[in-house]
Order: C-alpha cells, then sequence, then structure tokens
C-alpha cells in the first residue's frame, strides 16, 4: 500500500551537517529533502495528500542506526533471546537494521545453515538483517565456496561464548589471503587467557572476584590478537574490521596500520563506551564481557578516537543471557550484556555531555556501516534511499524500568537510569513502526546485503 508521510521542521543531521528541514517519504523511500526557509511550504506541496504529517519541531532526525555486531541467540538458544523479541528491542532503541553473529547453536559455519538463518529471519525479524558467517580451523572449504553474501566472515581469534576459537596459524593465513569480503575479528590472545584463568584458579579457586576479570583477558591479550590480526591484514591486503576495541593501544595499533592500508577498519562497542573496570563493583557479572571493560583511560582514548575518526564505526555487541545463568560465580557467569533498546539513548547522552559530537555519533552508527559493509541505499538520508529513519526528542526524559525492556532475558544494567534524551518514531523502509517508546506495526523488514 502506498504511504505518503511528511515530517516536518526537524533538526536533520546528516553527513557531517545539522539544517532545519523537511523531509517527504513515499512507499519504501526518502522522496524529497527541503531545506531553506521556504522548505516547509515546498516539502507540503511537493507531498500532496498525506498519510502521516509529523511536526518534528525540535526533534532530532537521523538516519536509522545500522548495528554491526549483535548476538540474537537465535536459532539454538530461545531462552536467552529470540529473533522477534531482539529486534523489537533493536526497534526501540533505534537501530534500523543488524547485522548478527554466527555462534549460535549449531554455529553458522555452513552455506545451508546460514541460508537457513536467512528463512528464520523473514517472518521474525523487526529490523533489516543480515547475518555473518562463522570461521573454525576446519571450515575454510565452506567459507571460500561461493554462498549466498552474508555480511562478513566472523574470525574468532580469542574464544568467547559459543567456543569457535580459530587459532589455527595456517587456516588464518589461508582465510586472510583468499577470502574476499569483510573478516570481522574478535581480537584476544587465548593462550595468555588460559595463562592467566590457571593463575587466578590456582589463587582463588570458582570464587575468583569479578574485578580480577580485566587482568585475565587482559590487555596484553587483546593487543598480541590485534597486533597479529593487523600482520595478516597488512601481509595479503586483506579487508579486516577488528569488533570491540578496548585499549588505548589497540587503537593507535590500528591508527598506524590504517595508514598504510585503508581496507582496515575497527568498532567501539557500547560496553567499552559507557563502563569501565570501576563498575563490576557496582553492576557485577551483569557488565562481564568479553574483551573486558578496563579502565576509564581506555574508555577516554576510546571516545577521543571515535572523535577523530581513528575508530569507525560502533556495534552495541547486544549478547543476551539469562539472569539466572548471569547470576553464577565468575568462571560460570557467561559473558554478553543487553544493551541495543537504548543505543541511540545511550549515544545522546555522550552527546549531550559532550564526550561526543552529534555528527561523529551518525558517522560512526549510520554512515560507517554502510560504506564499510557496502550496504545500498542506507545509512544517509538522501533521496532515493530506504526510509530508514529516527527522530529523537533532546528533551523528553526517560528512567529505565524492567516493564519497558523487550529483551527476552529481561534485564538490563540500565535498569533505574534516567536518561535524558528518547526516541520518538522510527521509520523502517517508510513505514512508521515505533512511536514513544511503544511498536505500534511490525514493518516490512528486508535483507541488506
Amino acid at each position: 500500500m502506498a504511504r505518503n508521510i511528511l515530517i516536518r521542521n526537524a533538526s536533520i543531521v546528516n553527513e557531517g551537517s545539522v539544517f532545519r528541514g523537511c523531509v517527504v517519504l513515499k512507499d519504501q523511500h526518502i522522496a524529497g529533502i527541503f531545506r531553506g526557509h521556504k522548505a516547509e511550504e515546498e516539502a507540503v506541496a511537493f507531498c500532496g495528500t498525506r498519510d502521516i504529517d509529523i511536526d518534528a519541531s525540535g526533534k532530532i532526525m537521523i538516519p536509522g542506526i545500522i548495528d554491526d555486531q549483535v548476538h540474537f541467540r537465535e536459532p539454538g538458544q530461545p531462552g536467552k533471546g529470540t529473533m522477534m523479541q531482539e529486534s523489537r528491542s533493536a526497534l526501540l532503541g533505534g537501530v534500523t537494521s543488524v547485522m548478527d553473529m554466527p555462534n549460535n547453536v549449531p554455529p553458522v559455519i555452513t552455506a545451508e545453515l546460514l541460508e537457513q538463518k536467512y528463512i528464520l529471519a523473514r517472518e521474525k525479524m523487526y529490523v533489516n538483517y543480515a547475518f555473518y558467517m562463522g570461521a573454525t580451523n576446519t571450515n575454510t572449504r565452506e567459507v571460500l565456496k561461493p554462498v549466498r553474501q552474508s555480511c562478513g566472515l566472523k574470525i574468532f581469534m580469542g574464544s568467547s561464548t559459543g567456543n569457535m576459537l580459530t587459532d589455527n596459524h595456517s587456516v588464518l593465513n589461508d582465510f586472510f589471503c583468499n577470502y574476499k569480503g569483510v573478516i570481522a575479528t574478535h581480537c584476544e590472545d587465548e593462550s595468555m587467557i588460559r595463562e592467566n584463568l590457571a593463575s587466578m584458579k590456582a589463587r582463588y579457586g570458582d570464587c575468583i572476584p569479578l574485578n580480577l576479570h580485566s587482568s585475565i583477558r587482559s590487555r596484553e591479550a587483546c593487543i598480541a590478537s590485534t597486533r597479529k590480526a593487523l600482520d595478516l591484514a597488512l601481509k595479503y591486503h586483506s579487508r579486516l574490521h577488528i569488533l570491540h576495541i578496548s585499549t588505548k593501544e589497540e587503537v593507535e595499533l590500528i591508527r598506524e596500520a590504517r595508514c598504510v592500508h585503508s581496507g582496515i577498519s575497527c568498532e567501539a562497542s557500547l560496553p567499552h563506551m559507557w563502563f569501565t573496570e570501576e563498575d563490576y563493583g557496582r553492576y557485577g557479572t551483569q557488565v562481564k564481557c568479553n574483551p573486558a571493560i578496563k579502565t576509564a583511560e581506555d574508555r577516554d582514548a576510546i571516545l577521543k578516537a571515535l572523535e577523530k575518526r581513528d575508530i569507525q564505526a560502533i556495534g552495541s555487541d547486544h549478547a543476551p543471557h539469562t539472569w539466572e545463568e548471569k547470576q553464577q560465580n565468575y568462571t560460570n557467569a557467561p559473558s554478553g550484556i543487553p544493551l541495543i533498546q537504548h543505543t541511540c539513548q545511550m549515544m545522546m547522552e555522550l552527546v549531550q555531555s559532550r564526550q561526543l559530537s552529534l555528527t561523529s555519533f551518525v558517522d560512526a552508527c549510520c554512515h560507517q556501516p554502510s560504506i564499510l559493509f557496502g550496504i545500498r541505499n542506507r545509512g544517509f538520508i538522501r533521496e532515493g534511499y530506504y526510509a530508514d529513519l529516527v527522530l529523537i526528542d533532546p528533551e523528553k526524559e526517560q528512567q529505565i524500568t524492567k516493564s519497558q525492556l523487550e529483551y527476552t532475558c529481561r534485564w538490563s544494567p540500565l535498569e533505574g537510569y534516567i536518561f535524558s534524551t528518547s526516541v520518538s518514531h522510527v521509520f523502517i523502509n517508510g513505514m512508521l513502526a515505533a512511536e514513544n517508546g511503544q511498536i505500534i506495526q511490525k514493518p516490512p523488514v528486508l535483507p541488506i546485503l
């Protein structure tokens, strides 16, 4: 059904600028963008009969957020998270497209399993989607044969939830030499982590204090693994995207490598932008994640690197587990934090506190994922592009309560936090899907690649 939607008088953030203007949506796409003193008059005339007319005065418009790293847990672990519930959460967080990781049960390491996941998503997802293929020490042939395009190859160079560790040197060389798409890496040196963990177990048994997580999954383990990935990418001129940077040293290593090879990029994740190791005492295992959250100095370096574009993208690393699982001791509690429902508000909080500019937020969350992964017609506010848009009310506070959470796991470390902004409207493929914290209809979602 054709839809004509007029959004008037928004502060539009796009491609490094902020301007007041009007946007007209027709069917799934952005049909017109109007700015200047006659913008409203021109937009009204262009739109004609309107199905929806929104006065966005005082509100901020951004492109829909593209999240390059989520763990929706389906197939295989619906008790932790489902495609439906986690994508509903994403929608409320202003995230209109997600790239989901392969550490499912079973792991997505064959073309057949990848295709099955795409089929499953057609009816369940509330946001647009793409899926990574997973690497192992034994599936080189499967990864390198022509298959439906995934958003990239995920290589766990350090083991994490799902235990898809790929550490065979010859296999890694084969992937970096021959894989033609984006190689997305989780960089932690497994041998160093195992040595650190054995030392702590010898001292504490299973009662390891949580604040030692960043000593076990140490900065040295992250730096060593990131250096290895960079060396491989430079050797083979691979397209490398390093996920969830957690140390200031990695920022500098990657910055230097990008001066040599522009095909290298990296991402910061919400946990490492929001929390520090001081938060282990307050939140306990709720903020246990891999790589470990580190110092305030590391967090500040990450934020500065985002502003300077030395870190290109931002992902939520949304990784839900049940509350019961997270209440176990350090050794048994799984790593991962559910955060995606508040991505936009978390980013706006950093903007409001002047730790990040509004244009840098939009560049890292919207523009760069589109560019880095070759996503066509999304990530920008441009005529002819899909109408994935978010309106933000910068004056409306929201306190987070458990009853608001869409997550399957029904918990968040952000419960009780009062955000200074709220998401007022979310459009996906031209349809108004969420308004004032409520999902009003399931949008017509699409694969993004």
